[in-house]
């Protein structure tokens, strides 16, 4: 088999005994075909079809090298590595994804592309999956044959940019693409309500509940007005998580029943048990918490993501699990759980581990080992800052802070309210030092 499309033309059109004239014919130039075969221009497929056609060959084969019967092969291939996927198994999907990225037709190497995206991404690889999804995106603006749908690669790079902790470059992607598909003309599509409310769950993890609920707002109007369960699920979604981080609470557990309820016959295994999770933290940021609730929930969705080996999620859920633990006065083993969502999460990159951090270093300590959590929780918080989620950042210092007190160790205390302050965007005035003088003098 010839290795180039120019050397695959110029040994047919030798086998039919045609010259480059008579093969182009009407339809190109003789010298557009002498530079198609010295591979120094790719043909439109409208040329590349024609050409085929007098040829008397596929216009797969010309394209590709590839024959009839080979690309329904790979076709079955791809499948198997997808039902590998969806089954959690997720070093054989990866192994048979990757083959066929490197040994395929241009149109299933596509598909290959897109499903080692999604296996990386749920393996924790968070940067070989973007790289994919990069590449895929050019593709997909191309007209590429095979290439996924635009907007679900939008949405896969705003997910994975908020899944490593990167809130602004995820608002930014997630922006620029709510932009794009408006201008593509697909507003109140099912799929640009999923882009955004991606995007408000960027802005959610950043603390911006300004621009959250602002956003919140029009899509859950979309999704109301499109009147698809997924499409409404995922809007009350983010609305219940936006109502939470205000302190509302009642509305909050509302919309997320909501949620529960639209989704629970239609979402997708791994999208359900995101939802329990969710649920799972407002239960337990009720005053009283409500523990029993919490834990069922975050026990279903901790079954159903374990043999889908879903990282992000796993860390996200156990996190969560520690939390309970802990306010159950549980504190060896919400240090143990805890443990696990930070392992978790340093194989998945994500900004969760932060969190699981932030647990486990205030149970430990409420079990007596005061200097090892404080550290712990302190390196937790101040990376949340870092990854740019100051309000995060305040509560995980108030939260130290409350620790610390109980403890007995109020001068510690006092540092972590002031770090909570500050960023929460309360910092001191210039008539502290002032203050500070005159009780000197």
């Amino acid at each position: 088999m010839a290795s180039s499309l120019g050397q695959r033309l110029r040994a047919l059109r030798v086998e039919r005994g045609l010259s480059q004239a008579e093969l182009a014919g009407d339809l190109v130039s003789p010298s557009y075909v002498s530079l198609i075969e010295a591979d120094r221009r790719s043909p439109e497929h409208e040329v590349l079809t024609g050409l085929a056609h007098r040829l008397g060959c596929s216009t797969l084969y010309l394209e590709s090298g590839t024959v009839p019967e080979e690309i329904n092969e790979q076709r079955l291939q791809l499948m198997f590595a997808e039902i590998a996927l969806a089954n959690g198994e997720l070093d054989e999907a990866h192994d048979r994804f990757r083959a066929m990225s490197l040994q395929a037709s241009s149109e299933i190497r596509h598909g290959a592309s897109w499903g080692l995206a999604r296996t990386e991404e749920a393996l924790g690889n968070l940067h070989e999956a973007l790289t994919h999804l990069e590449t895929l995106l050019d593709a997909a603006r191309a007209g590429e044959p095979g290439a996924p749908g635009l907007l679900d690669l939008l949405i896969g790079r705003c997910r994975i940019y908020r899944l490593a902790g990167d809130f602004a470059r995820s608002i930014e992607v997630g922006e620029d693409a709510v932009r794009e598909v408006r201008e593509l003309g697909l507003e109140g599509t099912e799929d640009e309500i999923r882009l955004a409310a991606s995007l408000v769950a960027s802005y959610f993890s950043r603390g911006d509940m300004f621009s959250a609920q602002h956003l919140v707002s029009r899509v859950i109007e979309r999704a109301e007005k499109l009147g698809t369960r997924q499409a409404q699920g995922a809007a009350y979604w983010n609305a219940s998580a936006v109502a939470a981080a205000r302190g509302q609470l009642t509305d909050a557990l509302d919309l997320a029943s909501k949620t529960l309820a639209l989704l629970a016959e239609a979402s997708p295994d791994v999208s359900l048990a995101g939802m329990r999770i969710t649920y799972a933290w407002l239960l337990l940021r009720c005053d009283p918490p409500r523990l029993d609730e919490a834990d069922a929930m975050l026990t279903r969705a901790h079954d159903i993501l374990v043999p889908l080996a879903f990282s992000p999620h796993l860390a996200n859920c156990e996190t969560e699990m520690a939390r309970s633990a802990l306010l159950r006065g549980d504190f060896d083993a919400a240090v143990g759980i805890a443990s696990q969502a930070i392992t978790r999460s340093a194989e998945a990159g994500a900004a969760e581990g932060e969190h699981a951090k932030v647990v486990s270093g205030l149970a430990l300590i409420m079990s007596g080992r005061g200097e090892e959590g404080a550290a712990l929780a302190a390196d937790g918080a101040e990376r949340l800052a870092t990854m740019g989620s100051q309000r995060e950042a305040a509560q995980a210092w108030r939260d130290l802070a409350e620790a610390l007190i109980r403890a007995g160790r109020a001068d510690q205390a006092v540092d972590a309210l002031r770090r909570a302050a500050d960023y929460a965007g309360v910092r001191a005035s210039t008539i502290r030092s002032g203050l500070a003088v005159s009780v000197r003098d």
